[in-house]
């Protein structure tokens, strides 16, 4: 049903997200236009003229929104569907296909918080002694290099994978890291994160040792070596998949892992996944007295409360823990 117009502002909008955002930024975007595009032909409105084909234009999204409620998805993955769909209607209203953008009438968007992992899953974080055993059941150097990178720095699994040997400044013992969040959860385009001397002494059995040559087994590997920290024998870059199967694998060699939910795809989705080790970051910090504007620095927020929103949630033995500590009861 729909005309040239809207056509031809969906390839100016997609055109632009190619030619000035992450490839998977540019990526997901493809991806809410099509949908929502389905969505709207299916029930008949025009996406550029919803208040002139339906009763209510910002009911149009909120109806989305139920849907996909509706159809399980996560609430923070509908939350990152209207974000994304409101970057589009911001496009369209700078050059004038739309005369306002609906997303930003529809409420409790920013509510929608939790992931369908988080609503399954009791373990918010893990204890330092869960770390060790993940990291004592690595066996290959690689596998303990990128467990205790994502320990150490709080990284997230697209950042990890990115990280290269002239991001790493040995002698301060330091890594800059290019933020791979758009939108309000990104502060800035770089932060500067710390490791230990622990890790560095894996820097240079890595690097200076000559172990990390070892996954670059083709001249051609060679030639298309970017030096990028975390490598496998299959390609000079570790995919961001492979990040959470070998999370998986050593919290499976560690006999911790449990598998929480089986996904509508039939994966089996489990209770120790890469992301927890960012948790995990900003949890021990805290608890170990860390300032919150440093921790929302050194994790790459823009702002204080979306830190306090993610990263700060306790178990029910540490509250008490902490009220026993303060308490002043005699």
């Amino acid at each position: 049903m729909f005309g040239a117009e809207l056509k031809k502002a969906s390839k100016r909008v997609l055109r632009h997200n190619k030619t000035n955002k992450a490839q998977n930024t540019f990526r997901n975007r493809k991806v809410v236009l099509r949908q929502f595009l389905e969505f709207c032909d299916y029930y008949g409105v025009d996406p550029l003229n919803l208040e002139e084909t339906s009763a209510d234009d910002d009911l149009v999204v909120e109806d989305w929104k139920n849907i996909m409620l509706d159809q399980d998805y996560a609430p923070r993955s509908v939350r990152n569907k209207l974000y994304a769909l409101s970057s589009i209607y911001q496009r369209w209203e700078s050059r004038g296909y739309v005369d306002s953008n609906p997303v930003e009438d529809v409420d409790d968007i920013d509510d929608l918080e939790r992931t369908r992992l988080e609503e399954h899953s009791t373990k918010e974080y893990l204890s330092v002694d869960e770390y060790e055993q993940i990291l004592d059941a690595c066996d290959i150097l690689r596998d303990r290099i990128l467990i205790q990178l994502l320990w150490e720095c709080g990284l997230r699994a697209q950042e990890a994978i990115e990280v290269t040997k002239h991001d790493i400044d040995r002698e301060n013992r330091s890594i800059t890291i290019e933020n791979v969040k758009d939108g309000k959860y990104k502060s800035k385009d770089e932060r500067t994160v710390y490791y230990s001397w622990s890790f560095e002494r894996l820097l240079v059995r890595w690097f200076d040792d000559g172990e990390r040559l070892k996954y670059l087994g083709t001249e051609e590997d060679k030639d298309k070596d970017e030096k990028h920290l975390l490598v496998t024998k299959q390609a000079p870059q570790m995919a961001i998949g492979r990040v959470n199967e070998i999370v998986n694998e050593r919290a499976e060699a560690a006999g911790i892992q449990e598998t929480i939910y089986t996904d509508k795809s039939g994966r089996e989705r489990n209770q120790i996944h890469s992301h927890i080790f960012r948790k995990s970051y900003g949890v021990h910090r805290t608890k170990k007295g860390m300032p919150i504007a440093y921790l929302t620095e050194l994790l790459g927020h823009s702002d204080i409360e979306t830190t306090k929103e993610h990263y700060l949630k306790f178990r029910d033995d540490d509250i008490e823990e902490a009220e026993r500590e303060y308490s002043s009861m005699i």
